[in-house]
This record gives C-alpha cells, sequence and structure tokens, in this order.
C-alpha cells in the first residue's frame, strides 16, 4: 500500500542522490497521480531520464513503476500535511520534545555549511534586501525582515499586494538580494516569483524544507529544514532559531551595528514612545474600583480561607 513506498522514501531519504530526491519529492507530494504517470513522463517531471527513474525504482526493491502502480492500485492518497492533532496518531509530549531537538539540531548544522556562509556574505553586501513568504509561514518572513531591518539597511517585507511584486522585481538589481520563505504546501507565488527572480538575475536565497526538490535548480543558496509528518504543524521553532542565528551572522560580519539600534529605539520613542517601568520606591498606580450601575461603589467580596 501507499503507506510502504512513504516508508521507503522517507527511512532512505538521506542515502539518496540530488537526482533520486527529485523524484522521490514527486512522488511524495503527488502519490495519487502515480497511476496515470509513465517512467518518461515522470522523469520529464523531474528533469531526470526515464533509466534513472527506472534505476530509482528497482534501488527500492520494484521491477519497475508497473510495479509500484500495482502496489497503489485501490489505495487512497497517503500525503496529508495536517492531521489532527487530537487524533490517534498525536505525537506525545516526549515524541514532540524530540521532534524540536532534532528540527533544532538541524538548524545549526546549516550554520557550517558552505551555503550557509554565502547566504550572510550575501545578505551582507546587498545593497537591498526583499522579503517574501506565504501561507501560514507568511509571519515568519515578517518577522525576519522586521529583525533583520535593526542591522541591516534597506531590508523591508514585500506583501504582493500590488499583485506584480513590482518593489522586488523591478526595484531590486544584481547587487539586491531576495528572500523567499516557504513550506509544504506550497503557494503557487512561491515558485512563480522564485522563477523570475532567477530569470532577471537577482541573487535569490530560497528557504525551504527538504522536499523543494526544485529550489536548487534556480539558485544555489538554499537552506532546507527537515521535515517531520509526524506534526500537526511545520516545526516553526526550527525555522525561527534559524532566522535568529542568520541575523545574527549577518550583524557579526557588519560590525558594530549598536549606533543604528539606538538611533532606532530613539525614533521610536519620538513616535510611539515606550512604557516605562515605575521608578525606584514609586509604587504604580492603584487599579479602578469596580462601580455599580448609577456609581456606587461595588465592595469585595473577602477572599475564602483555607
Amino acid at each position: 500500500m501507499s503507506k510502504d513506498i512513504k516508508k521507503k522514501l522517507k527511512s532512505r531519504w538521506d542515502s539518496f542522490t540530488t537526482a533520486e530526491q527529485k523524484i522521490a519529492s514527486h512522488l511524495l507530494q503527488n502519490i495519487d497521480s502515480i497511476p496515470f504517470e509513465t517512467a518518461a513522463s515522470l522523469g520529464k517531471k523531474v528533469d531526470v531520464s526515464p533509466m534513472t527513474v527506472g534505476r530509482f525504482l528497482r534501488n527500492l526493491g520494484y521491477a519497475g513503476l508497473a510495479e509500484l502502480k500495482e502496489e497503489l492500485r485501490g489505495g487512497a492518497p497517503w500525503l496529508q500535511l495536517y492531521s489532527s492533532p487530537g487524533g490517534a496518531q498525536a505525537a506525545s509530549p516526549s515524541e514532540a520534545l524530540q521532534s524540536e531537538i532534532r528540527g533544532l539540531t538541524a538548524v545549526h548544522a546549516l550554520t557550517t555549511t558552505r551555503e550557509w556562509t554565502a547566504i550572510v556574505d550575501l545578505l551582507v553586501q546587498a545593497d537591498r534586501v526583499s522579503v517574501t513568504s506565504f501561507h501560514h509561514g507568511r509571519f515568519l518572513g515578517m518577522g525576519l525582515a522586521s529583525l533583520l531591518q535593526h542591522v541591516k539597511p534597506r531590508t523591508s517585507f514585500a506583501d504582493g499586494l500590488d499583485g506584480a511584486y513590482a518593489d522586488v522585481l523591478l526595484d531590486s538589481t544584481e547587487q539586491s538580494c531576495v528572500v523567499l520563505i516557504d513550506f509544504r504546501r506550497y503557494s503557487r507565488h512561491f515558485r512563480l516569483l522564485a522563477e523570475e527572480v532567477a530569470q532577471r538575475g537577482i541573487p535569490l536565497v530560497i528557504i525551504t524544507d527538504t522536499p523543494c526538490y526544485w529550489a536548487r535548480q534556480l539558485t544555489d543558496h538554499v537552506l532546507m529544514l527537515p521535515i517531520d509528518d509526524h506534526r500537526a504543524w511545520h516545526n516553526f521553532s526550527a525555522a525561527n532559531s534559524l532566522f535568529s542565528l542568520l541575523i545574527g551572522a549577518v550583524s557579526n560580519e557588519m560590525g558594530d551595528r549598536f549606533e543604528r539600534i539606538g538611533d532606532t529605539t530613539q525614533l521610536r520613542q519620538k513616535f510611539v514612545g515606550y512604557v516605562e517601568a515605575p521608578a525606584a520606591g514609586e509604587r504604580p498606580p492603584s487599579k479602578p474600583t469596580a462601580k455599580k450601575a448609577g456609581g456606587t461603589t461595588r465592595k469585595r467580596r473577602p477572599s475564602p480561607k483555607g
């Protein structure tokens, strides 16, 4: 059944070559359409040869695509991004903690890669940085852009509400940088915008998850987070940790940015202001006393003893 192929692909993912990961990603995301595929059509969709598809399936233990189709016959698509957190397969607190640890470990491992160093250098050298994210991960891009603004001038979040992403595509240059963030299921805008940015020769950074097989076809600047099918939602804590480390690395490379942070704080104080803590020895303002209708003061009930 379909669960068998899922287990095979997931358990052996790290041993796959780049071409094999492309095939595996397509199978995971399009398992219900496999009965209508041929080795040639499947290879064309992931940009590999039919021979590579056949060899990959044989390595998984199938005689060919026909045998995989036979296994899938009569089964419903198994890949569901979200499952009910209260369902029978909900992760226990211990399992959830282990998932968090695996995600954070993977993030810190990324900081030792050449890709990480190249991306940090790109962000530091860029004359402007545009950040865009999509769907339920939209808040991640907004947070990254907001925090990166403290250390990197001319950083902005592009919401695409103009229907053209003009600020990204028309105002960026070969000295700029565009950061796109999305996780399964991917927004249509995610790939369309990535392709357009790459076509225009604008430096592109993609932050996504491991099944996004096409990301490396468009740019060498890719950071991929592992996914966990047992979680009801993506591991957003891992993504937030990645952004925190990325901002820290950019800040370190750019040198002392406290002057900019201080100037930003002063501007916020001028325009918005902050709630000041009471001075030493000063009593905080008392809470207003609740009143009954007609303006009489309502007496508080004595707290129960014992």
